[in-house]
């Protein structure tokens, strides 16, 4: 898809900067989330350190999984694709995962569907940019998204459970 896309001069301008700001502009939205949880709800702590643990641990694997698969971009593979560093490596994406796992923890930890719906719709434009921009492949950024939302959910369940559990002790 993405060779598609590039050799068709689909391109459009500025969308790594697009990309890259809405990415910003997610973070920045999680974290809002993710501090007003935090004093508004503290019963809900456990749940925000481990959303917040989430995101970062994926974005490590993500790192992780680039060393394991070094998988060249599709830069280096066809001419007509945009120019990007060859020194990094293609997959998974980390701009997915890091959009993915911000929208799952503002969903988890904000639980309001307005804000679900639009981060999710960040995360898709963030993803399809980079798509678009000729730096991922499609499973790049699928399985991108996919490590993004499980981490978070993985480890905020883990919490809960724990939490559950010391409370039915306690």
């Amino acid at each position: 898809m993405t060779r598609i896309v590039r050799c068709a001069d689909f391109g459009l301008p500025g969308i790594a900067f697009l990309s890259d700001a809405l990415l910003l502009a997610l973070a920045a939205v999680t974290v809002a989330v993710l501090l007003h949880a935090w004093w508004r709800t503290p019963e809900r702590r456990a749940r925000v350190l481990a959303g917040g643990a989430g995101v970062a641990l994926a974005y490590l694997g993500s790192e992780a999984g680039k060393v394991l698969f070094a998988q060249r971009r599709p830069c280096t593979r066809w001419p007509a694709a945009a120019t990007c560093d060859v020194a990094d490596y293609s997959f998974p994406s980390n701009h997915a995962t890091l959009a993915f796992a911000a929208a799952c923890v503002v969903a988890i930890v904000g639980g309001r569907l307005l804000w679900t719906i639009l981060t999710v719709a960040v995360a898709v434009a963030v993803a399809a940019g980079r798509l678009f921009e000729g730096v991922h492949y499609l499973h790049d950024v699928a399985v991108g998204a996919i490590w993004g939302i499980i981490v978070p959910t993985l480890l905020v369940l883990l919490v809960e459970v724990v939490r559950v559990k010391r409370r039915d002790r306690g």
